[in-house]
């Protein structure tokens, strides 16, 4: 019992022992579970993002929140990809040298492998001379670049701009002053910035103005911010200011720390009142909204237009925003509505580009080099728009929104493209610069009222096109209106896409001639036009053309035939020169085979022509079958060898290009040549809607007699059926369409008559056929183009009814391998005449002591 009684006391004390260590160690082995869990979720590399930015300026405080945005979402358990984006912040308080020190500590203690932020141009290229050397990609904000674009390659290459070229703003804010007709303006800047960017904004603005009559008045230079007495000499210097007739004041520079300063000296001078009109840029009018009391912003800057670059009003950058004035309200209280700034939303773009390019390779250590290609190959779409470097610099040039402050958000009144402009004038122009609202209202009652990418364009399209794979009307029954499908239009659609703003048109069908519908573009009736449209030189005087979108050529087309006589098509894969040079070499190695075996070789021996005839079969037999004569000498199993490799190559390409023809059909025209048509007069077709048929007459010297109008193309079969024609003339594109009906029995030819191609027609001066070509190209060098026309144009029918020479193997395939036969086996030739000789006098001096015997001679 005792027993049984110390036993249980002891299990007791034992299990109580483990109960305590397991309440010990529970702390440890939760994380520990937690730890391996996180670690099961997210099993990404880790990959180091280093931030240069002057922290100390809201701006780039904006840029920081949305890079820290930006890492979230990318490092969210269901994005894709294998690594984990980790950003390095390091304050470089606006000082170049602050940003060196910061990227050299990055890159050799944090081991960045990108380097984003800085803001001014000086700052970037120092960082980018330091990160040449371990090729570490630096992306930069920075918008003061002075430097050549070609230079910046060349000296930078790891360094790429995230951001645009200014031009267009200055473009837009002359377009501003344009509509309300005033001939002075007066410019506003800060001292600290015109020394970089704002010098090149200057020149840039004055040449602008004076294409519209326009000139600038005044520059007010303001001092940056550094004492007390600086308001009292911001008074004097804005005493310049009052009294102007009609004034405009253009901002183009205002710092942070200037910009409640110079609110309450302005307003204390009255000069946001009155007649004035104030037209701030996009850097001061963010420095405006995010640093002066909000109170001054509302009473005073009403009314006033700001410019800043349009956002795509999707989902993603309204969840964007939603996060960024969360953060941003969190940490510094204010009530603050309005939009991040475009460095903050291309901020986060930035991480979305990085993410992209170090997902592209599953690796763990990411190579510098190809870092750097990837980056350089972007392409995608953020919330800015399209994100695509061209040259270091993004190629992406956006559009700009004029807005108004209206307590503490935005109000938008008008939106300004590089492609379109302004729909029509944007105020009227008696209007006083405080009705900025009574101007949006009453240019959203206006047609077409908010910008020119709303204007809708009137399209007009051919209502019957010879083939309706290009373009063809069809009708929705559901809704009973008609839509629009064919080649031309993917194209045009595929190159609407990759604008940048929205192209809001619609299609008009045209019943008549294409000549009609060109000048109906002419005379503006239509906007453009859209369709199979060849672009001829006659036609460029009066309309712009765009880029070809496929070329065109004369295509005559006409009836074929198997061809009967196929007796000789064993001859027709090598080219005569082929068979002569083939022939020759075969002889040349049977006369070196039977000089070098006769002597000591019984099976070549006997009568002369019993020799070659032996030698003959001996050669010729090995293209097939091994032969049954032995060889005796090592010269001639060298020649042998080389021999038997050619006769392998010749039997093979032989044998594949025999096959090749023995399959295809080959078609054989019945006319062959145009000149033939001439001069027996025989009826050719053509469409009588198209320039073709005059082109017969005019150019080509066709008889009007001929010449047989064809309008159905569903005729075309029956016409040559029929025997009322002989040949078919088209463009190449219609031939191709041709093909796709009737596959079989028809060939083509060209004979290099060349037209301009197909394009879209604008009027004369229209902006958008440059912007259209350029699409164009873009489609072609990527090949989309190509796939289009693949997609509705049969590319099997088309390169089978071609009429080409059949395609034979000749002696520029093969000379190289000739030439070293022929090497091969003089030189064996050679080789045993010298040994010969030597053979000869050594017998003849009767030397016994040689070191080689007329035996081993022999063998040779």
């Amino acid at each position: 019992m005792g027993f049984l009684q110390s036993l249980c006391n002891r299990s007791t004390r034992h299990i109580l022992s483990n109960l305590r260590l397991f309440l010990l160690l529970s702390p440890l082995l939760v994380p520990s579970y937690s730890g391996a869990a996180t670690k099961a979720v997210d099993e990404r590399n880790v990959f180091k993002v280093g931030v240069i930015l002057d922290l100390d300026s809201r701006l780039s405080d904006q840029m920081r929140m949305a890079v820290e945005i930006a890492s979230q979402d990318v490092n969210s358990i269901s994005s894709s990809g294998s690594h984990y984006i980790k950003p390095y912040y390091v304050n470089s308080h606006a000082k170049p040298l602050r940003a060196i020190s910061a990227a050299q500590k990055l890159i050799k203690r944090k081991n960045v492998q990108v380097i984003i932020g800085l803001e001014t141009w000086e700052g970037a290229t120092l960082v980018a001379e330091i990160a040449n050397q371990s090729q570490v990609p630096v992306i930069s904000f920075a918008r003061d670049q002075v430097t050549p674009t070609l230079m910046v390659q060349t000296l930078w290459p790891s360094l790429f701009r995230m951001s645009t070229d200014e031009s267009n703003q200055i473009k837009c804010i002359v377009d501003v002053v344009s509509s309300y007709n005033r001939q002075r303006v007066s410019i506003i800047y800060e001292a600290g910035a015109y020394d970089t960017m704002y010098s090149k904004l200057l020149n840039s603005l004055s040449e602008e103005l004076g294409k519209i009559g326009s000139a600038i008045e005044d520059e007010l230079i303001l001092e940056a911010l550094s004492s007390p007495n600086g308001e009292v000499s911001l008074e004097e210097k804005l005493m310049k200011l009052k009294g102007k007739a009609s004034p405009i004041f253009i901002v183009l520079g205002l710092s942070s720390p200037r910009s409640t300063h110079f609110l309450k000296a302005a307003k204390k001078m009255g000069l946001f009142y009155g007649d004035s009109i104030w037209i701030f840029a996009e850097k001061p009018f963010a420095n405006l909204l995010i640093s002066a009391e909000q109170s001054a912003i509302s009473s005073t800057v009403e009314g006033a237009i700001g410019v800043i670059t349009y956002r795509p009003n999707n989902q993603a950058y309204r969840e964007f925003r939603s996060k960024f004035l969360n953060m941003f309200h969190h940490k510094y209280g204010q009530n603050f509505n309005f939009e991040p700034d475009i460095d903050a939303v291309r901020a986060y773009d930035c991480i979305l580009a990085i993410k992209n390019a170090i997902d592209a390779v599953p690796s763990h250590d990411i190579i510098p080099e190809f870092l750097l290609n990837r980056i350089s190959r972007t392409r995608l779409t953020g919330l800015s728009g399209l994100i695509r470097f061209e040259k270091g610099q993004l190629a992406h040039q956006p559009a700009f929104q004029l807005v108004s402050v209206n307590g503490n958000e935005y109000r938008e009144l008008k939106l300004w493209s590089p492609n379109f402009g302004f729909s029509r004038s944007f105020i009227a122009k008696q209007s006083s610069r405080r009705n900025g609202y009574a101007i949006a209202d009453k240019l959203k009652t206006e047609e077409g009222q908010t910008s020119g990418e709303n204007k809708r364009l009137v399209v007009g399209v051919p209502s019957k096109s010879p083939f309706d794979k290009f373009v063809k009307e069809d009708m929705d029954d559901t809704t009973g209106k008609a839509n629009y499908i064919g080649f031309c239009i993917d194209v045009f659609e595929k190159v609407v896409s990759r604008f940048p703003d929205r192209l809001n048109y619609e299609f008009s069908p045209h019943d008549g001639t294409y000549q009609d519908l060109i000048n109906k573009v002419r005379d503006k009736t239509y906007d453009a036009a859209v369709g199979d449209i060849t672009i001829l030189a006659n036609r460029s005087q009066y309309v712009e053309f765009t880029q070809p979108f496929i070329a065109s050529d004369l295509s005559m087309i006409v009836p074929a035939k198997p061809d009967p006589d196929r007796a000789l098509i064993f001859m027709e894969p090598f080219t005569p020169t082929m068979w002569i040079a083939s022939g020759g070499i075969l002889v040349y190695t049977m006369l070196v085979v039977w000089f070098l075996e006769r002597p000591i070789n019984p099976e070549f021996k006997g009568p002369l022509p019993h020799q070659l005839s032996t030698a003959a079969w001996f050669t010729f037999s090995s293209l097939f079958f091994a032969h049954r004569e032995r060889v005796h000498r090592n010269f001639t199993r060298i020649v042998l060898v080389i021999w038997f490799f050619v006769a392998l190559i010749l039997t093979q390409s032989y044998t594949a290009g025999l096959t090749s023809l023995l399959t295809l059909q080959q078609l054989k025209p019945t006319v062959t040549t145009m000149e033939w048509l001439r001069i027996s007069k025989a009826r050719v077709g053509c469409d009588p809607e198209a320039f073709i048929c005059d082109y017969l007459t005019n150019t080509l010297n066709f008889s009007k007699e001929v010449i047989v109008g064809i309008s159905n193309t569903s005729s075309y079969g029956d016409e040559f059926r029929r025997g009322n024609i002989a040949a078919l003339f088209l463009e190449y594109p219609y031939e191709r369409a041709f093909f796709t009906e009737y596959c079989d029995g028809y060939v083509a030819t060209r004979e290099n008559y060349s037209f301009g191609g197909f394009g879209f027609v604008f009027p004369k001066g229209s902006s958008l056929a440059a912007n259209f070509s350029q699409a164009i190209l873009e489609l072609s060098e990527s090949g989309e183009m190509k796939r289009l026309e693949n997609q509705w144009f049969s590319p099997k029918c088309t390169l089978r009814n071609l009429s080409n020479d059949t395609p034979r193997l000749g002696l520029n395939s093969f000379w190289a391998l000739y030439a070293v036969t022929i090497a091969t086996s003089t030189g064996c030739f050679l080789f045993a005449c010298l040994c010969k000789r030597r053979n000869r006098q050594d017998h003849e001096r009767g030397s016994t002591d040689d070191d080689m015997s007329v035996t081993e001679l022999s063998i040779l």
